[in-house]
């Protein structure tokens, strides 16, 4: 009787405490498959993100660094993705490293690490992101738990090609049937109740890997980028170095990439139902 009391003494005191989110929020994390954090990033961050966003546009492709990724719409080459930038901004690692991977700890209710990161950028006209679940691209080291937070760089309308999601649709953690690009079948897609989620610079997204979710052309004369931070349980590894290392050697960006060499395999991991070429 004794050894049980103290066993269940010691498992509540070691249990997560959140530090952002109240149990409310956490609640309909859950049940909704995402939560959104109004205006809460601090300014120091929200004013530089544009500054930043530029920079990473301006970066040259240089192998074995941060990593750009290109579509082409109309014969034109435009950037779509940088990965991998975190280790060259040290503000933006500051902040990816400290309070919101404590808020994903509060969705998982247990300590965070980041998995990956990225910057979607989407010009005018840019191509949107087909319907999809971001669980198919996390596939490569067995995590089937992951969370990815939205940090909105410009604000994500109807028009310029804000994000769609379909509310408790993360239950019970599928993968939904695909198109042979990764996207969600058509007909899936079709009968699902879409819901547009608009966001601004300063809110925080946070959505299951199993949510899905899509976003249309951006018909704006702005651009729209969006930056994207993903988290596993530190209880099931820490991935990122590897993550980026198999990325490498299985869908490289351009200037990584051997002409003789069919990344046609990687990209259905990692190119899952996106315009990048």
């Amino acid at each position: 009787m004794l050894s049980r009391i103290l066993r269940n003494f010691a498992t509540e005191r070691v249990a997560y405490k959140p530090k952002y989110f109240s149990q409310d929020q956490i609640d309909f994390y859950n049940r909704e498959g995402f939560v959104v954090a109004k205006q809460v990033l601090p300014r120091s961050i929200t004013d530089n993100l544009q500054k930043w966003a530029k920079e990473m546009e301006d970066l040259p492709e240089t192998p074995g660094k941060w990593m750009k990724y290109f579509e082409v719409t109309k014969g034109q080459r435009l950037l779509c993705r940088v990965e991998n930038f975190l280790p060259f901004f040290p503000e933006l690692r500051e902040i990816s490293y400290g309070m919101v991977t404590d808020m994903s700890s509060d969705l998982f209710g247990e300590q965070a690490v980041i998995y990956k990161e990225k910057i979607n950028f989407k010009f005018p006209q840019g191509s949107g992101f087909a319907a999809h679940q971001d669980q198919p691209a996390f596939v490569s080291f067995g995590c089937k738990k992951l969370l990815t937070v939205l940090l909105p760089i410009d604000a994500n309308t109807r028009q310029s090609g804000g994000l769609d999601f379909v509310r408790q649709h993360h239950i019970p953690a599928e993968i939904l049937p695909q198109n042979s690009d990764g996207s969600l079948r058509t007909d899936i897609e079709a009968k699902l109740n879409w819901i547009p989620l608009d966001a601004h610079g300063g809110d925080l997204v946070f959505f299951d890997s199993y949510a899905p979710h899509r976003s249309d052309v951006n018909t704006s004369a702005s651009t729209r980028r969006n930056l994207y931070l993903t988290y596993n349980p530190l209880s099931h590894g820490s991935w990122r170095d590897k993550y980026y290392e198999e990325k490498r050697r299985v869908f490289p960006p351009e200037c990584e990439r051997d002409p003789t060499k069919d990344y046609s395999e990687g990209a259905k991991v990692f190119n899952v139902a996106n315009p990048i070429k």
